[in-house]
């Protein structure tokens, strides 16, 4: 059975390291622990990347193992299984910030730090403290600064003034606490110490003297095991609001050409927010605890290896191996050694010295890592066990490094889905059993089950496809007929150039819209044997938007992520429409209410539509014979002339634009297709997604005409056979002028 796409909910309030750990939805990872498992079972996360994973098993009483070599990983993971209350955190800031600071008892160090950053309010020359300096890293200094003026009242932003470049420009990057912080990460004589230099590049000077600062304080501050680690968790939230990448989700040290410089002070009571919550017991155990017979739900944090961890697991003993799969991602691991260096000394960040030396993460190189770490898992998953892989952020080179690893490490693909607009895949495997054969599966075989997966998909879809949803239909089929792991040493290489040989094939495929032929990525793809009007299942699109329209039509509110995930269930596998496709049907038949909620428009309630459709046909039945037609009763209407059919008029409720192509044989020089003015913006979603179906539309004469256009026309009394066209076509759908398929 095709595995159904988990849509999960989004992340309702930013978290801890957001942009650099797995974007995972919310309620995804306690789907798959409640399919697989029941309380009290092992769950093992060996990579350790989404904290919501531990959290979510915990949740639900079971067991939970992980594994991360990453410090700054395990303290997120702390955190989100023990949050701590807001009033903790406070206190724990309030301590840093009294700290004594000089000779004079009364000098603390947030007046400190704060006074890095002073300026004066561009309206009343007030003084007060940016709360960020935006830069031109051109011409290296501070063109622009936002700030809170009491004495004005509001938020500010202003340009910099020459006491504010002045300020900046006593901070430089060779200076005390520069080499103080390079130190803490590399020696002198360290052949790493470039690669930390190139980390601490993504800092500005200023920023770098509040973190030395910072850092030297809370290391002479006596404080208790659980405040270190509050001060850890805001000096990691603030380390992570202080770098020059921006907001976006950055995978390399590549600092922009403007960019912000955070009061670093402000970080630090920002990061407030980003961790606080309800306080938890305390749930962390040794690895004896957790796998006591009849042990209650607890968690283990392994520091080491996730090869030294599954060596200690008993054989059989997890019911359920899942984890959100890493991707590469130079700047997550390069800060993270920094990070880790800053806050718990050298030697803590000794595991991810290798990462600060890498410069390039290939997909190849990825899949050899991933199976490295899966290889020494197999032992520890029950008979009845299975390996789930949640993958955000998931593109064609991604997908196949991981299909590619598991096989590589022993397991046999159940199931793979992805969603291409989301970029999101989930993907389920079992220990596989004795293989046939160990040679190199012939190229004919590799390229027959490519073929195969990717044949299936478009069939299914009927419609143009993208590649990403293309191309894991095609692996699909690969790894479940364990055709992968008998391939050579470069899996990855040698399948997709069997695959670009296999959708090369013009006989059997065709793409629209590419915008070069040698990047597969661009455009959509369809069988080239099929055509709109000749394929006896509906498109994708089409079907979707009838059942989204059965859902609605009971008139009861309806939940935007209860439709979501039924959606993904009546549409399993290759088959799993994008989350744009089900809200733009969703916003043409209903209107929002709170918290997610929909209703039906008065307008789409079926009684009150069924009505305008008959006046609206009996409306164009007495324009056809007013404009000097032959009128014959429809669906459709046909006006003709000396026995010629002039028009098609089609009166439709729903935009499954395929099957008014798919009835429409029979011949005619014009067609109307006539919706209410609700699908208009669903008609066009659909057209700009499927250049096929647009040149359909087009090839067959076609004009969509909004109900509100066709009542207008047939109010009108001057309106003739020679000005029928350009009056129908007076409120044209955009899309339908477009011929290239967009991006």
């Amino acid at each position: 059975m095709a595995l159904s796409f988990i849509p999960g909910y989004p992340p309702g309030a930013p978290r801890l390291l957001d942009r650099f750990l797995p974007p995972l939805a919310e309620g995804v990872a306690a789907h798959y622990v409640q399919k697989h498992t029941r309380p009290g079972d092992l769950v093992f996360d060996p990579f350790g990347q989404s904290p919501s994973i531990a959290v979510e098993a915990l949740g639900l009483e079971r067991r939970v193992v992980v594994a991360s070599f990453n410090p700054v990983s395990r303290l997120a993971l702390s955190l989100a299984v023990r949050p701590p209350a807001i009033a903790q955190l406070r206190a724990a800031l309030t301590l840093l910030a009294d700290v004594p600071t000089g000779r004079d008892p009364g000098e603390r160090l947030e007046p400190q730090v704060r006074a890095l950053y002073r300026t004066r309010c561009a309206e009343c020359d007030t003084p007060t403290s940016a709360d960020a300096f935006e830069w031109d890293s051109e011409t290296n200094v501070p063109v622009a600064k936002l700030y809170f003026c009491a004495q004005c009242g509001g938020q500010l932003q202003s340009p910099t003034d020459d006491a504010d470049r002045a300020l900046a420009a006593r901070y430089k990057r060779g200076g005390l606490d520069y080499h103080f912080l390079l130190e803490r990460v590399t020696s002198a004589t360290d052949p790493d110490r470039v690669h930390a230099e190139e980390a601490l590049a993504v800092y500005n000077a200023r920023t770098l003297a509040a973190i030395g600062v910072v850092l030297v304080k809370v290391e002479a501050l006596a404080s208790d095991r659980e405040t270190k680690r509050l001060l850890a968790g805001l000096l990691l939230g603030a380390l992570d609001a202080t770098t020059l990448l921006g907001q976006d989700r950055p995978k390399v040290l590549v600092a922009p050409r403007r960019y912000r410089e955070v009061n670093f002070w402000l970080a630090l009571e920002r990061t407030v927010g980003l961790i606080a919550g309800v306080p938890q017991p305390e749930r962390a155990e040794t690895l004896a605890e957790v796998l006591a017979p009849g042990q209650a739900a607890g968690i283990y944090s392994h520091a080491g290896s996730v090869r030294e961890l599954a060596g200690l697991l008993p054989a059989g003993a997890c019911r359920l191996l899942l984890t959100a799969v890493p991707r590469p991602n130079q700047a997550y691991w390069s800060l993270s050694a920094v990070w880790a260096a800053w806050l718990w000394g050298r030697d803590s960040a000794e595991t991810l010295r290798a990462v600060l030396r890498r410069r390039r993460y290939d997909w190849a190189w990825h899949a050899k890592a991933l199976q490295r770490t899966l290889a020494p898992l197999r032992h520890t998953l029950s008979g009845a066990g299975r390996l789930v892989g949640l993958v955000p952020e998931a593109e064609p080179g991604f997908n196949a490094s991981v299909l590619a690893a598991a096989a590589g490490a022993g397991f046999a693909l159940d199931e793979a889905v992805t969603r291409a607009d989301t970029a999101e895949a989930q993907m389920e495997w079992r220990v596989a059993g004795p293989a046939s054969g160990t040679e190199a599966a012939p190229a004919k075989t590799v390229q027959a089950a490519l073929r195969d997966g990717a044949v299936e998909a478009l069939r299914a879809r009927a419609e143009p496809t993208r590649w990403p949803t293309l191309h894991l239909a095609a692996w699909r089929r690969l790894a479940r007929l364990r055709l992968l792991a008998w391939q050579p040493n470069e899996p990855l290489a040698e399948t997709n150039h069997a695959l670009e040989a296999v959708v090369g094939e013009a006989a059997l495929f065709r793409r629209f819209g590419a915008s070069t032929e040698s990047d597969l990525t661009t455009g959509a793809w369809a069988l080239a044997s099929a055509e709109v009007g000749l394929e006896s299942t509906a498109s994708l699109a089409d079907r979707v938007e009838l059942l989204v329209a059965r859902r609605l039509s009971s008139g009861e509110p309806v939940d935007e992520h209860e439709l979501q995930t039924a959606v993904c269930q009546a549409f399993p596998g290759a088959q799993t429409p994008g989350r744009a496709l089900v809200a733009a049907c969703l916003a043409s038949y209903a209107q929002p209410l709170e918290s997610g909620l929909w209703q039906t428009r008065a307008e789409d309630d079926p009684q009150p539509r069924r009505e305008e459709l008959h006046a609206l046909e009996a409306a164009l039945h007495a324009l056809g014979e007013r404009c000097g037609f032959e009128v014959r009763s429809g669906p459709p209407l046909v006006w003709q002339i000396d026995g010629q059919v002039a028009y098609r008029v089609v009166v439709g409720v729903h935009a499954t634009l395929g099957q008014y192509v798919r009835a429409a044989q029979a011949p005619a020089r014009r067609r109307l297709l006539v919706l209410p003015g609700g699908r208009a913006g669903l008609a066009e979603f659909k057209l700009r997604r499927d250049a096929r179906l647009r040149t359909a539309l087009q090839a067959g004469g076609w004009t969509i005409v909004k109900f509100r256009q066709a009542w207008r026309v047939t109010g009108e009394p001057g309106v003739t056979a020679a000005t029928l066209e350009a009056a129908l076509a007076g409120d044209p759908l955009e899309a339908l002028q477009q011929l290239a398929l967009p991006a």
